[in-house]
């Protein structure tokens, strides 16, 4: 044999080792951080996010079903910066909420915007803070729609729209909207924006004045709906935890815990970036249904 082929081999064996050692060592590292994501003390403040459009937020619901069940969590705090979006979504993690909130102290804080379906998420808690830059408000739910017939005639073409009622598929972009369909629509938004309204008022206690002025759906400084009585406190986060754990006579040590980022380790572990949501309007589209959003030039 000659020596060179002898060191070859002996390189070859040495690098096969250190590849071997690597991989164990990673497994061993992997396993560990799986262990100790799903390691949770007995008593302990959990603490969630809503964030982005509420167009689909399965894994949000899903995790507040487990906080509802869960007795170690002794208390909640949801981190809202959204401004809002589709009202069913929205009113799922209200009355979510609103269950949890009758057995362990919970609180709402507010970042750059918790408006509209946001702000009615944040309805279920028992005390909203909001930041002293925050914007809130935007009651009420919209449905946009876009009329394309005239346009569609000009480049030479005709819809054709075979449906079993006049009022099917209300509103279309292929077919002229009369006034009689709009009252249709606006009906309905009538009646899903007193149910927004109804909610407003009995979790804030309003009276008429400020109920009137909040049905215009215009927006708030976080010191407007303060005096509005629309939030609790002006504060920031650390205040928001400070009161569950006053109000639940907790431990000022007691752990606090992310339980979204803890229960989506592996899919952040493979991709930290490619889950996040986004505020852009084009997640939203027309078979979102009503939405409960407020979007400047969407």
């Amino acid at each position: 044999m000659k020596k060179n082929d002898f060191l070859v081999r002996y390189f070859e064996k040495r690098k096969s080792n250190i590849l071997k050692f690597f991989t164990l060592f990673l497994l061993i590292l992997f396993l560990i951080l799986i262990v100790n994501s799903n390691i949770t003390p007995r008593n302990f403040i959990g603490k969630v996010h809503l964030e982005g459009i509420i167009s689909d937020k399965n894994e949000l619901v899903k995790q507040l079903h487990d906080i509802n069940e869960n007795k170690d969590i002794k208390g909640l705090l949801i981190i809202v910066n959204s401004p809002g979006g589709t009202f069913v979504s929205s009113k799922e993690i209200f009355d979510l909420l609103e269950i949890i909130s009758t057995k362990i102290p919970t609180s709402a804080y507010m970042r750059e915007m918790g408006t509209s379906g946001a702000y009615l998420a944040s309805l279920g808690v028992n005390k909203i803070f909001a930041n002293q830059g925050t914007i809130t408000g935007s009651i009420g739910v919209i449905l946009q729609t876009a009329q394309l017939t005239s346009l569609m005639e000009k480049i030479g073409v005709k819809p054709i729209v075979i449906k079993s009622g006049e009022l099917k598929a209300t509103p279309n972009p292929l077919e002229k909207i009369d006034e009689e369909k709009i009252d249709y629509l606006k009906k309905i938004i009538d009646k899903l924006q007193n149910e927004f309204v109804d909610i407003v008022e009995q979790k804030r206690n309003l009276n008429q004045t400020t109920i009137r002025k909040i049905s215009s759906g215009r927006i708030f400084t976080s010191k407007q709906a303060l005096n509005l009585n629309l939030i609790d406190f002006i504060g920031n986060e650390t205040d928001a935890l400070d009161w569950i754990i006053k109000e639940g006579d907790l431990d000022q040590k007691i752990d606090v815990i992310e339980l979204d980022k803890k229960s989506s380790f592996l899919r952040n572990l493979m991709d930290t970036t490619f889950f996040k949501n986004s505020l852009k309007p084009f997640n939203l589209n027309p078979n979102n249904g009503i939405l409960a959003i407020w979007t400047p030039g969407l």
